[in-house]
């Protein structure tokens, strides 16, 4: 088994309780923790890198729970009030989807994706209980970079304008990305810190070849957080990254080719045209978007248009009338920013769904970040915490949820960075009740 990641687990810190649990696990337990292990590893590898996303890590995580269901249920005694409020989180967001479903009698396709986040709490309470070593999470997230940009530089290479990976969206790709440079700088073991710079460097050049725009800040969010709770020669690798980004922002409004990849000349194009009054580009249609959620949020502010039909509404605008009408626009379905589309789509309930979907999250990881001494630096309740903020900053130019690959990932990712933070703040307590009754 790979040299597990800090904070170190109980068995770690003492050898004698190393050997009490061994000699209490079944070898079925083994096995299955490490069948987890390879489903932690395949989850960011695999997830835009192959055609496969989630289903290596799904197959493997319920193999493991067949290989050994009742460390499941010792699992939930122990910490079934930790998952309290995620569960009564998922169960308000399910009824107020289902809700809408009903009302507006449309197909389940539409509240799938929503729906994802009844995994949440599963794989929290899994993590937890199985212990897997967290870093195969971290290995997966390296592996999965260093994948995305080489099926990125070949699509670009071979004549793609923006580089999809193997999703259908070049934004839902570059969201992705991020994600996967969050679990790899917070979730670095120690000693790993170069693989874990050359690896996030390549995925910011991934990142780059998607010519996806909003989610830069999401990325320097990353940085600015890592390079804040790092020291020594992680905050100069960090400050590094964080000036090569800022240094390839600059050189796109001068390298033309740069800027091209980039779109910066394209945004530049499109502030120009609005500010004539021209709204038929990239930045005015999601200005036209954002101001026809408002308009039909005021309009349905108890019930919305329906979940999933925000497609509808676009397709009822002016522009999108014969014969002047605008194809780019009409096809879209969501209002590309997450709080504008739930609050259209659902009303009030909605609204307040997707508030609780990522501030509920952090308010639980900043709560296990508390219970970490000083913090930690790389520990799974920083990632998590991070990892909500990224999705939150993606989320205003983007409806996050409205692309399965991308939803799906929101739901497993964060459940399994809580269970690991709920197994590292009981080591941490334990450590803390050693040292006390010895002192």
């Amino acid at each position: 088994m790979p040299a597990s990641p800090m904070p170190l687990p109980e068995s770690r810190i003492h050898p004698t309780a190393d050997a009490a649990i061994a000699s209490v696990e079944s070898p079925r337990l083994r096995r299955a923790r490490r069948v987890l292990e390879i489903g932690l590893f395949c989850l960011p590898a695999l997830l835009i890198s192959t055609p496969w996303g989630l289903t290596p890590f799904t197959a493997f995580a319920l193999a493991a729970l067949l290989m050994a269901p009742d460390q499941l249920l010792r699992g939930k005694r122990e910490i079934g009030r930790s998952l309290r409020l995620l569960l009564a989180l998922v169960l308000a967001v399910t009824v107020v989807v289902v809700m809408s479903k009903f009302i507006f009698d449309v197909r389940w396709r539409e509240v799938d994706n929503r729906l994802r986040l009844l995994t949440l709490p599963f794989f929290a309470l899994m993590v937890y209980a199985y212990r897997p070593s967290r870093r195969w999470l971290w290995a997966g997230a390296l592996a999965g970079l260093v994948g995305a940009f080489a099926v990125a530089a070949w699509q670009v290479g071979n004549g793609v304008d923006r580089a999809l990976g193997w999703t259908d969206n070049a934004i839902m790709f570059a969201d992705a990305l991020i994600a996967l440079i969050v679990l790899a700088v917070f979730c670095r073991p120690p000693g790993e810190l170069l693989w874990t710079t050359l690896a996030c460097a390549i995925g910011i050049g991934a990142v780059a070849l998607s010519g996806s725009r909003g989610i830069w800040p999401g990325l320097a969010l990353v940085l600015v957080i890592g390079l804040l709770v790092s020291a020594g020669r992680a905050r100069k690798l960090l400050l590094s990254l964080l000036a090569v980004l800022a240094l390839t922002v600059i050189a796109s409004w001068w390298i033309p080719p740069l800027a091209e990849q980039t779109r910066i000349e394209e945004l530049r194009s499109d502030v120009d045209r609005y500010m004539e009054g021209d709204a038929a580009s990239s930045l005015g249609e999601r200005l036209v978007l954002l101001s026809l959620a408002g308009e039909t949020f005021a309009e349905h502010p108890v019930t919305g248009i329906g979940v999933g039909s925000f497609g509808r509404a676009v397709r009822d605008l002016p522009q999108c009338q014969p014969p002047a009408s605008r194809p780019g626009l009409c096809r879209l379905g969501h209002a590309h920013s997450d709080l504008p589309e739930w609050a259209a789509t659902m009303g009030v309930p909605g609204l307040l769904a997707i508030l609780g979907v990522y501030l509920l999250p952090l308010f639980l990881f900043a709560r296990r970040l508390r219970e970490l001494p000083d913090g930690r630096a790389r520990s799974a309740a920083l990632a998590g915490l991070v990892l909500v903020l990224v999705y939150v900053a993606c989320g205003l130019t983007q409806s996050m949820f409205a692309h399965q690959l991308i939803a799906s990932f929101y739901a497993v990712a964060v459940g399994t960075l809580y269970g690991f933070a709920l197994r590292e703040a009981r080591d941490a307590r334990a450590a803390t009740e050693r040292k006390s009754a010895l002192a």
